[in-house]
């Protein structure tokens, strides 16, 4: 059933090595369509250069490159070309978050020639098949995953919750490779795909408790920051040993999510997580200790410098509980004059705040909820916003950056947010 190599020559390498099925080599040949050729071609030029011998089926698929604001007309471009060639995905796949609400954007000040690229970017992720989703957090809905379960994502902080927090086995894939693979119903064996590369690398003492969703993105900060001029092969891989017995699921994210800025794509927590068993089998290269004045330290990194113009909550996506915990805050009170507050939600988590009614709860107190969109990739008015306050620490490390929107961004626990914010 497989083949010993692709071709006979490869002018770049010389000899191939990837493996493929019949069935594989037959969409290698265009037998399937132009698409699908382009596509398994893409895996296995990716595979060989990371030294898999083969591919492997996935089932499920996230896709990044969605934004106008990062992808801008070349995405468009791009997707255009793949509908044109009849692009189809062959396995469940979900979608990133876009550049804004695709209902309620004139609420988020978005210009409407932004919005007409935006809608055009869905409608060919719809043609291919693809869930229009947008949102960063699939595993919220749709995709059930189990450990050792191979999958293909793309979104930095999904890849490490679903790798951590499951784990589920996926890459970090980009925009092209993620797509390739939703359309093959395959990806390159190779990487956090393989047990052995999966195991702990950096063993994280915690000497300091850990309280707050704010506080578990910066502990991601500082352990990020400390081992982000190392090389490891598939990025650190920390062992936190001392954190709380149940970090809850929302405080998992905001730590892998923090992680995931400084290339980590999978932890361990000891006691915690699912694969133990490789902890015994770990032999760090590194070894820190996080102190109450280390932590100390990052707090007043990211203070609030001036009272911001607008906060915005939900990066990653909020779940239920963080929305339900921003309304039990904000309830009975009003959002100050000429500021904002933004709380960003996928759509099937919004949907079960509006049918509780605690969305109500927020509108009333000044809060809006989005869909579709996040923090991070999301087009700021910025004669509006001049400063942006969060409790997410992935949202303050990218906002910033001169490829996004440039906004000094600050963090607070929630509680000080609201503090700080209403009356």
């Amino acid at each position: 059933m497989k083949r010993t190599i692709v071709n006979e020559k490869d002018e770049r390498n010389g000899e191939l090595q990837m493996f493929l099925t019949n069935e594989e080599e037959k969409m290698f040949n265009g037998e399937f369509g132009e698409g699908p050729q382009l596509a398994i071609q893409l895996l296995v030029d990716v595979g060989e250069f990371f030294g898999a011998e083969r591919l492997i089926p996935i089932s499920s698929a996230h896709v990044s490159g969605v934004s106008y604001l990062t992808g801008g007309d070349g995405l468009l471009a791009q997707l255009s070309l793949f509908v044109q060639k009849g692009c189809k995905v062959a396995v469940p796949t979900t979608l990133n978050p876009a550049g804004m609400d695709r209902k309620y954007w004139k609420d988020m000040y978005i210009p409407p020639e932004f919005a007409e690229k935006q809608l055009q970017i869905l409608d060919y992720y719809e043609k291919m098949g693809v869930m229009t989703t947008c949102s960063c957090t699939p595993y919220d809905f749709g995709h059930i995953l189990h450990k050792g379960q191979h999958i293909a994502w793309a979104e930095s902080s999904a890849v490490t919750f679903a790798n951590s927090f499951f784990g589920a086995r996926t890459n970090r894939e980009d925009a092209l490779t993620v797509l390739a693979a939703a359309i093959t119903g395959r990806t390159a064996y190779f990487g956090l795909h393989l047990t052995e590369n999966r195991i702990p690398n950096v063993e994280v003492r915690v000497e300091v408790p850990i309280k707050n969703t704010a506080e578990f993105g910066l502990l991601g900060h500082i352990v990020g920051k400390a081992l982000e001029a190392k090389n490891f092969p598939y990025g650190p891989i920390p062992l936190f040993r001392d954190l709380i017995p149940e970090p809850k699921p929302h405080q998992f994210k905001a730590l892998g999510a923090a992680l995931a800025s400084f290339s980590t794509s999978l932890y361990h927590v000891e006691d915690v997580t699912p694969e133990q068993e490789l902890i015994e089998k770990a032999e760090f290269e590194e070894k820190l200790t996080v102190t109450a004045d280390d932590l100390k330290e990052a707090i007043e990194e990211f203070r609030p410098k001036t009272e911001p113009d607008i906060v915005v909550i939900g990066c990653p996506n909020a779940n239920w509980e963080e929305i339900r915990e921003v309304a039990m805050l904000v309830q009975n009170k009003k959002l100050k004059p000429d500021k904002e507050f933004w709380v960003f939600a996928s759509q099937a988590q919004r949907a079960i705040a509006e049918t509780v009614g605690i969305a109500n709860i927020l509108r009333e107190a000044g809060v809006k909820i989005f869909s579709d969109t996040c923090p991070e990739v999301t087009l700021y008015d910025k004669s509006r916003f001049k400063t942006i306050l969060t409790n997410s620490t992935k949202a303050a490390h990218y906002i910033p950056a001169a490829a996004l929107n440039g906004i000094p961004t600050y963090i607070l626990p929630l509680k000080e947010i609201v503090e700080m914010m209403f009356q």
